[in-house]
């Protein structure tokens, strides 16, 4: 509950234009319900909007759409379901619910059952219809200024979801009428999902600075506040340039966010990063993908790229300090039906061990161990990759070697590495040295992947799938006291 849902913002927008009464609730709300667990035929609702997000809450969002089904008296015609996961999976929605969704944008009233010309997406959002205390609306604003993507990535929804390219879109009608009422805000997070590959970006430009969004601009409020602009979904690196940054330059951007998917873009996202860093961009987010089509090894490439960006703006080789980068490695999963039948629904991507000769050091492939252990690597930090080098070699591992090791570590040692790792880096606040835990199992783990032979593969097998169920039939069957140790650990919740 934290960035606001747009799309029901603006269907609130529309209802409330034509006199209609609106309500919000999250969830399986029972509130809504005036006897009980059922309606009185008197308070049917005429009709409820369901918005969706990630395809990983398909469960969650099928049980939300049969629990309305009373509301509307079993008419589910009345129900109308859209947003990302609706988009990516209306097939499935309608197979679990009998509804089929609105895919895309929903731009017209005609998608929605009802007459009208009205463009619902340019709407001015209804910031009444949310408890500020809940979503994050009370300092800033929400828009876009495009629409769509230029590329067509195939591990990307953005292609179904905004199939066509909308180079711009005027912004400046939503935030002077979001003034008036809701008052001056500082920050305006731009949801676009490629606004650098629009060949409009000077009038984008232009229209926010118009805003008031340009450099050491501040709100006409009491106190004052920096105004921020955030392009959220991220800026494409390979159309950064130095006329694009020297645009982007006039405007007060926090952070930079620019994407790092794959190794092979190294020179373009090097070059990006080079020349945001030129025009006194201080802070980068950087969202890097992972368990696409790259490795372990492929990502701890990317991270090192930035953890040497860092080290470098620290020591101020250029004669110039201040900026940093967060890494966030974000999990790829499957948006489609492509890799099997409702793989989509339970967002796992299992890679398949090539056969024959493997080194499962060197050629090392993603599980799902591998994967939760990246997911609490990223919690040492609010979810990305500390700024601070030292602590960032050390979540990761100052050598790919340590990096797989730190992959296999069971979660407990991971999450609690102040307690059971013994040695105690510079970078560190001062504490005590560990149990020593942490060097022992890597050193356990060292000779088995030195080896690699039947323990090795019944211990990678019983870890891998990161269920305790699977650790606990191998330790039960394990006649090796020290493997056996080990897997005691795994069990640890």
């Amino acid at each position: 509950l934290w960035y606001p849902p747009l799309g029901l913002m603006k269907l609130s927008r529309f209802h409330k234009d034509r006199g209609d009464e609106v309500h919000f609730v999250s969830g399986c709300d029972k509130s809504v319900f005036s006897e009980g667990d059922l309606f009185s035929t008197a308070d049917l609702w005429d009709r409820v909007y369901i918005s969706t997000l990630f395809t990983f809450n398909f469960s969650v969002v099928v049980k939300t759409i049969n629990f309305y089904k009373d509301a509307v008296g079993g008419a589910i015609h009345k129900i109308f379901v859209g947003g990302m996961m609706a988009s990516l999976m209306p097939k499935d929605i309608f197979e679990e619910t009998g509804i089929y969704p609105c895919v895309g944008i929903v731009n017209s009233p005609k998608q929605i059952n009802l007459e009208g010309t009205e463009d619902i997406d340019q709407l001015v959002p209804d910031y009444d219809l949310l408890d500020e205390r809940l979503y994050a609306i009370t300092g800033t604003y929400y828009g876009y200024a495009s629409r769509g993507c230029t590329l067509k990535c195939k591990w990307c929804g953005v292609p179904t979801i905004e199939p066509t390219f909308t180079p711009y879109l005027d912004v400046k009608h939503m935030i002077t009428t979001l003034r008036k009422k809701h008052g001056d805000k500082p920050k305006l997070k731009l949801m676009d999902n490629n606004i650098v590959a629009s060949k409009q970006l000077p009038q984008v430009v232009k229209d926010l600075i118009e805003l008031g969004y340009g450099r050491d601009e501040y709100t006409k409020t009491n106190p004052p506040k920096r105004r921020v602009v955030d392009f959220n979904q991220g800026l494409d690196a390979t159309y950064i340039n130095e006329d694009t940054m020297a645009l982007l330059s006039q405007l007060h951007i926090k952070p930079m966010r620019i994407a790092f998917d794959r190794y092979g873009d190294r020179k373009a996202y090097t070059r990006a990063i080079e020349v945001a860093y030129k025009y006194g961009v201080k802070q980068f987010s950087n969202y890097m993908l992972y368990n696409w089509k790259d490795t372990p090894k492929d990502l701890y490439e990317r991270l090192k790229i930035n953890i040497q960006f860092n080290e470098s703006w620290r020591r101020g080789t250029d004669g110039s300090n201040g900026s940093e980068i967060y890494s966030y490695p974000m999990r790829f999963a499957p948006i489609n039906e492509s890799l099997g039948k409702k793989t989509n629904r339970f967002r796992d991507l299992i890679h398949n061990v090539p056969g024959g000769d493997f080194d499962y050091l060197g050629q090392a492939v993603w599980t799902k161990r591998f994967i939760r252990n990246i997911e609490v690597m990223r919690g040492a930090a609010n979810g990305a990759i500390s700024p601070t080098p030292g602590l960032a070699w050390r979540t990761i591992g100052y050598t790919y070697d340590d990096f797989i090791l730190n992959l296999y570590l069971p979660e407990e040692l991971l999450r609690n590495r102040n307690k059971y790792e013994k040695k105690v880096y510079p970078s560190e606040p001062k504490r005590k040295p560990g149990t020593g835990h942490t060097e022992e199992f890597r050193k356990f783990m060292k000779k088995l992947l030195r080896n690699q032979d039947s323990t090795f593969m019944k211990f990678h097998d019983a870890i891998s799938s990161n269920r305790v169920e699977e650790v606990r039939k191998y330790f039960d069957e394990c006649k090796n006291t020290e493997v056996r140790k080990w897997l005691e650990v795994y069990m640890i919740r």
